[in-house]
């Protein structure tokens, strides 16, 4: 088949949905305030955004990015292995492991990356990886590439978790097994329920978790240092993972871990970190800076928390279908996928910036408006977007009394564990 061909039919099928208005992704913005975005000549309350603690646009953030560049240049000329380490990245993981409760931390050039190089370099094809069902893309890659046997669990069930550990040890008792799970789920705003998980290092003592924190990082936890210091759990946990590209205001990835030896291997093994230019200073120091504001000023965790109450609880007041999670993200159901197509477009057109999530970054069906909140929101846009919320959840019958209410009982599982996630799970294709 000509590979023209092959994708010809996909290629038509967006054009068809852009033709007939339906189409709610990349928006061009051409300015951000932060919470306000301008998208050509309009501006809007965005919420959608990954910034939790409003960083980006933070002066002292902004001019530790800029001195930056006059010492180290706009780019690393190389991989860290051979040119571009620099002692910026030195320290920034020094300041990362200490952050986290870790004696060590690797950084890498993206979140995708240090899933995919880190977990790829940790298990080898004769290990078994039990994983969340909602586990991000990144994670589901770098478990690809491990080789190693991939078996899913229920979503944040750790009585099916339990199951499959017990499973994978009579199957493979010399194997390395592997139970990844993040901390707060980009899509749903769920918690992990990590106390329960490393309660099963009674029975296992040998079994290793990996947290992706990616959305935990700087907004779980006390000091914002994220959900296993929510719980109050850092030494249950093997591995700790985290993002620069939503909290801390600018890109990368990092893993953490007691465990030096084993990080040392990762450090010369990860091939997304040996095989990719390095991080730009620029980004490293965006990082230390958010770390010293962070450090010096928790109310900055207040606000978002606040902010996040105020609007959680107009949705209540709306009556729309929510979730009551503890986290920044606030996800509206919806149900049909063209449903949130058109809502997501009524909201744009009357000032409000939040898009959808659709089959298969959610089941089939099932289809979510994806909004999350700022620290550096201000009362006036929370109010603002529950104006328009109010007058557009009647219209399109996403209050709780329209919705059909879901069966309630146990969750199904598969017969067996597969090698990889059924048909339809979120594994595969989850944003970040």
């Amino acid at each position: 088949m000509i590979l023209k061909t092959r994708y010809k039919p996909f290629a038509e099928y967006v054009r068809s949905v852009k033709e007939n208005g339906f189409y709610p992704y990349f928006h061009p913005i051409s300015r951000s305030y932060g919470p306000e975005v301008e998208v050509g000549s309009r501006r809007l309350v965005m919420v959608g955004s990954n910034d939790y603690l409003g960083f980006t646009h933070d002066p002292r953030v902004i001019e530790a990015t800029i001195q930056s560049l006059h010492r180290w240049g706009t780019g690393p000329g190389g991989s860290r292995f051979l040119c571009g380490n620099m002692t910026l990245h030195e320290i920034l993981e020094e300041r990362l492991a200490a952050f986290v409760g870790k004696k060590r931390a690797l950084v890498h050039t993206t979140g995708f990356s240090a899933n995919l190089g880190a977990i790829a370099s940790l298990a080898t094809a004769d290990d078994v990886i039990l994983c969340d069902k909602e586990i991000h893309a990144s994670i589901y890659a770098g478990c690809r590439l491990s080789q190693a046997r991939i078996v899913p669990f229920v979503h944040n069930n750790v009585e099916a978790a339990a199951r499959k550990v017990r499973w994978a040890r009579e199957r493979s008792p010399e194997s390395c097994i592997f139970l990844i799970t993040e901390g707060v789920f980009s899509m749903s705003g769920d918690v992990s329920p990590l106390p329960g998980l490393i309660r099963l290092k009674e029975e296992f003592p040998d079994l290793i978790i990996y947290v992706d924190d990616a959305h935990g990082l700087g907004v779980m936890g006390r000091r914002g240092a994220g959900t296993p210091e929510h719980y109050g759990t850092v030494e249950g946990v093997d591995y700790i993972m985290g993002t620069f590209s939503k909290a801390l205001a600018s890109i990368g990835g990092f893993i953490a871990a007691d465990d030096e030896d084993v990080l040392e291997h990762v450090k010369h093994n990860s091939k997304t970190l040996i095989f990719s230019a390095a991080l730009p200073a620029s980004n490293v120091a965006t990082v230390l800076a958010c770390l010293d504001i962070l450090e010096k000023e928790p109310s900055r965790l207040d606000r978002l928390r606040e902010n996040t109450h105020k609007a959680r609880a107009g949705y209540r007041e709306i009556g729309l279908k929510t979730k009551d999670t503890e986290t920044p993200i606030i996800p509206i159901h919806v149900g049909p996928e063209e449903k949130a197509y058109r809502l997501s477009l009524e909201l744009f057109d009357r000032g409000v910036f939040a898009l959808p999530a659709v089959y298969p970054a959610v089941p089939k069906g099932q289809a979510i408006i994806r909004t999350a909140y700022m620290s550096t929101h201000e009362p006036r846009h929370i109010d603002f977007v529950l104006n328009v919320l109010d007058g557009l959840a009647k219209k399109y019958r996403i209050r709780l009394d329209d919705l059909e209410l879901p069966r309630i009982g146990p969750e199904e599982e598969e017969a067996e564990p597969a090698s990889k996630p059924a048909q339809g799970s979120r594994c595969s294709v989850q944003g970040g």
